[in-house]
């Protein structure tokens, strides 16, 4: 291979290359490259029309995903069979007649070459009527060039079938994904379409209906029929209105939420955008209420004056630009925010439906299930000192035991206490807490432990942390992360050595309740989740698991399954080796102990922490904090 630039710079003479005037032919191709990126994108642009022709009934069919064959059909207004032969002429549209039209848009678009487009590269079939005409008339075009005409009897609206797409350009058609694949994007696109308009839309693939939605449904529950997973309950209805904008939609409840954002919807003016500004802002909204690393579902509306945005600053119309993107953005944020503060309730409640000896039996039964250390830890918190009954008298009381009955902060006795004693309680209180973070994360002295001699574990606290004590300082572990951490190093282990992750296979299999895009992403990556233990098998279109790798709880299946799902969506923009570290991670997570289980082993899984100098959890949560007995002291006024 020649290196261009180590030639000139040896000062050999360079080829110039002269400027020259392209084909027709090869400008028209490369304009419909542009247009056309795939079946979605015709699927995209063919809606598109019948909803601008006014169609509220429209079918769908793919066939191989689309690159055999697409075929739309509406009951729209139709063409004449003069309006036939324009459409299909470069700029040709019934949409605009000048340039400022371009800046106030009411229709899904403008661009002529959109039918132009599909023509050249594709063998295309259309046949039209209006409702004036008694017969209608059908084109044939293969490449752009219309090879037959003819009359045909039709209902008034339009047909167009489009056949092997790219036929005759062999360098875009090989670049074209698998057949699950292109179906899998033009079912997206289906879904959008039928979230943002009120129309009868059925939709078949390989002559298998997957969608039928009906014009009378709410948003509600087209979001219920898109996304099985979820119910009604787990949607926040939002809306805003003045002047100049109105913002409408749904969000989900915090806690119902993905591991990435393929479940966030964005339309302006009922057009389907991606906007980076609005799946942030979005978020922000939400602000702690969401649990690091998860997303939320949504589906929202912003309807604008259409000459306060350009939607044509990209080829395929898939984002626009705001005339005034602040204030969007800070409504949408505000919008957010007050719905979720409406809807969303945050309460505490101790309630107990036992009697004082029922709870008294359980607590037993919960010390008498624990492991020695644990048991140790509870005995030694259950005698009582003389310094625990002066903070008996002297801490909040309430009586949790009374049936059915709410905490009440007025009834709060504190007693004992001089007033400069009662501080308000913050993060920061104590330690600097964020600071001893990242120390921790940057200092890793305190791993050179003496393992046999230095280590004492005291116990755990919260069902969720173990406290060590060490010659120099005092770790908290949280013994999910850490065990989660432990597992997933044990994964990688096994893959590097086996292959793949050993499998239990199930004496019933399991029915997985997945939406479309979910099923087919399962369905064409079969071996890869075989490498992860997982055995699923396709039956009647539905997916049912037969085996699961070791660790994974029965209950668990469906989780598993949907994050995995999730990831290998963005495989193409993550990368094949992250997602699929990212899905034995979860793997670890779900095989490893929650809070609240009882942990055995806990001296085994410290020392692996310790001599394997683990940090965080698979997901990048810290696994332990280290104090050492320097700042106790520097609190303590001891130094």
């Amino acid at each position: 291979m020649i290196n261009l630039s180590e030639e000139r710079r040896k000062g050999e003479p360079t080829v110039m290359i002269r400027i020259k005037e392209l084909p027709k032919e090869v400008i028209i191709k490369i304009a419909a490259g542009e247009v056309v990126a795939g079946p979605n994108s015709v699927v995209k642009e063919l809606l598109e029309n019948s909803l601008d022709a006014g169609a509220d009934e429209i079918t769908i069919e793919i066939v191989d995903g689309g690159k055999a064959i697409i075929r739309v059909e509406d009951n729209g207004c139709g063409m004449t069979a003069e309006e036939m032969k324009l459409s299909i002429m470069p700029h040709t549209t019934s949409k605009i007649s000048t340039i400022e039209d371009l800046y106030s848009l009411q229709s899904f678009g403008f661009r002529g070459e959109a039918l132009a487009s599909i023509s050249r590269v594709s063998k295309m079939k259309m046949i039209s009527k209006t409702q004036e005409e008694e017969i209608g008339t059908q084109l044939e075009i293969f490449g752009g060039e219309i090879v037959d005409e003819k009359k045909v009897n039709a209902k008034t609206g339009t047909i167009i079938e489009v056949e092997d797409l790219f036929y005759n350009i062999p360098a875009r058609r090989k670049f074209l994904k698998s057949e699950s694949v292109e179906g899998r994007y033009v079912t997206e696109i289906i879904e959008k379409f039928a979230l943002s308009n009120s129309v009868n839309l059925v939709y078949l693939r390989d002559k298998r209906e997957i969608y039928h939605f009906t014009k009378d449904l709410d948003l509600v529950t087209k979001c219920l029929k898109i996304y099985p997973e979820l119910k009604s309950k787990d949607l926040i209805e939002i809306f805003y209105e003045d002047t100049s904008i109105i913002i409408s939609g749904i969000i989900s409840n915090p806690k119902v939420a993905r591991s990435n954002r393929t479940a966030q919807t964005f339309f302006v003016n009922k057009r389907y955008i991606k906007a980076a500004s609005l799946f942030s802002i979005l978020e922000k909204g939400y602000g702690e209420m969401l649990e690091k690393g998860k997303h939320p579902y949504s589906v929202i509306f912003i309807d604008l004056p259409p000459d306060t945005i350009d939607v044509n600053i990209h080829p395929q119309k898939l984002e626009v630009k705001f005339k005034e993107e602040q204030k969007i953005v800070m409504l949408l944020k505000n919008v957010i925010r007050e719905s979720l503060l409406k809807k969303t309730k945050f309460t505490i409640e101790f309630v107990s439906t036992r009697s004082d000896n029922e709870e008294k039996q359980q607590q037993e039964e919960k010390i008498s299930n624990i492991n020695p250390i644990q048991d140790l830890y509870v005995k030694s918190a259950n005698t009582e000192s003389f310094d625990d009954q002066v903070f008996k008298e002297s801490s909040v009381s309430f009586d949790p035991r009374s049936e059915g009955r709410r905490f009440d902060p007025n009834e709060l006795r504190i007693n004992k206490f001089k007033e400069h004693n009662v501080h308000e309680i913050n993060k920061n209180m104590y330690f600097d807490f964020d600071r001893i973070k990242n120390e921790f994360k940057k200092d890793e002295t305190f791993f050179d432990l003496d393992l046999n001699n230095l280590i004492r574990i005291l116990g755990t606290v919260a069902n969720r942390y173990i406290i060590v004590e060490t010659k120099e300082s005092i770790l908290i572990v949280d013994f999910h992360a850490a065990h989660e951490r432990y597992i997933f190093e044990e994964l990688k282990k096994q893959i590097s050595e086996k292959g793949s992750l050993s499998t239990n296979l199930l004496i019933t299999p399991y029915k997985i309740n997945l939406d479309e895009i979910r099923k087919s992403i399962i369905i064409e990556n079969k071996d890869y989740l075989e490498k992860l233990g997982i055995i699923i098998e396709e039956k009647s279109y539905e997916v049912y698991v037969k085996g699961l790798p070791t660790g994974i709880d029965y209950n668990d299946i469906e989780t598993v399954i949907w994050n995995i799902a999730d990831e290998l969506r963005v495989i193409d923009f993550e990368g094949a080796e992250k997602i699929f570290d990212k899905n034995l991670a979860t793997i670890a997570c779900r095989s490893a102990v929650k809070t609240g289980d009882n942990p055995v082993g806990l001296e085994k899984l410290l020392t692996e922490i310790l001599e394997n100098k683990l940090l965080t959890c698979p997901h990048g949560r810290p696994i332990m904090m280290h104090l050492s007995f320097k700042e106790l002291d520097k609190y303590f006024e001891r130094t």
